[in-house]
């Protein structure tokens, strides 16, 4: 548990509640202040850890300091809706990317950021400038709508990609590869073969929070994967310090390679070029598509996620109904 409480969220909830004390004392634009650095803390940790205690806190810190700056400008409740929606826009596709996945239901992310500018202008309209009823709420709304923008445009260069399928296709051998773990040690897929079914998960790197829900959803079910006997591997453009500090703050179990040259993504095809997302993650070589594939002991694909709904292998029964056709060997270790 106490993994997932990171610096800046656990500071961002102690202002949160510390915000109670200048509202007693009738200091709400203290309180409003207290509550926007709340909220910036929460999205300091949003790129790296994304769990449900930075969900939980965006949308509380956000909500709250709505209502407290509506309620001292008497512009109830048009704020408190604008940052509402900011909030819920901003963590919406995250915490239920299995359903969202990368590609799809934009929509919703655009609906929410549009009617949180709506909301703000509608709030500000007529009103005499006040630095904390202006400007207080300009960062969750830059921020959902920044998020937004870069939703609509990965999910285009990610459309462009896999318009004609992976190139790793199921019935066919996997390309073997070797590539170092987060301890430095070198795997090589042909290995195991004979041994056990490896699943295979590309992620897009550490910066990436949805690559983090998925590697926990993943971890949550290693019991499972266990049972089957299944050796799970993530691979991504990192290199190795990155890939050690990554599975140690965020908890997971299995090894995590890095292929910081892209050599192995493009043998199965799942590169994508977004000069956007690259300037700020500094991948000259491009990145992996968040995909996953299951090869059986023979070294055959038995599965491969949709290239058409990037992100829907963060539902692990698309892979357990594949599984319950391949004979388990619970006698190899998780590893």
């Amino acid at each position: 548990m106490f993994q997932r409480l990171h610096p800046f969220t656990v500071l961002g909830y102690i202002l949160l509640v510390a915000s109670v004390v200048p509202l007693i004392l009738s200091l709400p634009s203290v309180a409003a202040a207290m509550l926007f650095v709340a909220y910036c803390f929460g999205l300091l940790e949003f790129q790296k850890y994304t769990s449900n205690y930075q969900f939980a806190l965006l949308l509380i810190a956000g909500t709250a300091l709505g209502i407290v700056l509506d309620l001292h400008y008497q512009a109830w409740p048009l704020l408190t809706f604008s940052l509402l929606f900011a909030a819920s826009a901003t963590i919406v596709r995250q915490r239920f990317m299995r359903y969202f996945t990368y590609v799809d239901l934009l929509w919703v992310d655009t609906g929410k950021a549009i009617f949180a500018v709506l909301f703000y202008v509608l709030a500000i309209w007529g009103k005499p400038f006040s630095w904390d009823f202006w400007l207080l709420p300009i960062i969750p709304l830059t921020a959902a709508v920044g998020l937004t923008i870069s939703y609509i445009q990965d999910a285009g260069k990610m459309k462009q990609l896999t318009r004609g399928g992976y190139r790793v296709q199921v019935g066919r051998p996997a390309p073997d590869f070797e590539l170092p773990d987060q301890d430095g040690n070198l795997v090589r897929l042909s290995d195991l073969h004979g041994k056990l079914p490896v699943l295979l998960i590309f992620v897009r790197g550490d910066w990436c929070p949805g690559c983090h829900m998925m590697l926990r959803t993943y971890e949550r079910n290693r019991a499972r994967f266990k049972e089957k006997g299944v050796h799970v591997i993530g691979i991504g453009p990192d290199d190795i310090s990155v890939n050690l500090s990554m599975v140690q703050r965020i908890g997971v179990g299995y090894r995590m390679l890095s292929d910081d040259k892209q050599e192995v993504s493009s043998q199965y095809g799942v590169v994508y070029s977004n000069p956007l997302i690259e300037t700020m993650v500094d991948y000259s070589k491009g990145m992996p598509l968040p995909a996953s594939f299951l090869v059986d002991a023979n070294g055959i694909v038995r599965y491969a996620s949709r290239p058409d709904r990037v992100g829907e292998f963060l539902d692990p029964e698309l892979i357990f109904g594949v599984l319950d056709g391949i004979q388990p060997d619970t006698s190899v270790a998780w590893a």
